[in-house]
């Protein structure tokens, strides 16, 4: 996946830099999902847009909030619908200053958990 972030011209710092101005210093897009290990391992490349979970101050896990993709052209897909600005802000200002591949946003919220009143039946 490497040789391909490379053929397509990500700019890998850039990304970084964004994920933090945007959605917030503690946030991270340098972690991958590890089957092995069962767990989030740091990593070289963009791969999900994560802050830490504290407890009493230490970390207890991730929270994902979204996940870069360039299996089909470069993309971010949204998780959480609630970081929605900050995603915009951060596709945006990544176009402007790229002369490259460009990131596309996809918001996915097929998964988060619905909101509001009971069922009908």
């Amino acid at each position: 996946m490497a040789e391909l972030r490379k053929s397509v011209g990500v700019k890998v710092e850039l990304v970084e830099e964004l994920v933090k101005q945007h959605f917030g210093p503690e946030f991270t897009s340098k972690i991958a999902w590890s089957f092995a290990r069962g767990k989030y391992i740091p990593s070289t490349l963009p791969r999900r847009v994560a802050v830490p979970q504290k407890l009493l101050g230490l970390r207890i896990g991730w929270k994902t909030v979204g996940e870069f993709s360039d299996n089909i052209g470069f993309r971010l897909e949204l998780w959480d619908p609630s970081c929605l600005r900050q995603a915009e802000a951060l596709v945006e200002e990544y176009n402007k200053k790229t002369d490259g591949k460009k990131l596309e946003l996809y918001p996915f919220y097929l998964h988060w958990p619905a909101r509001g009143g009971r069922s009908a039946a």
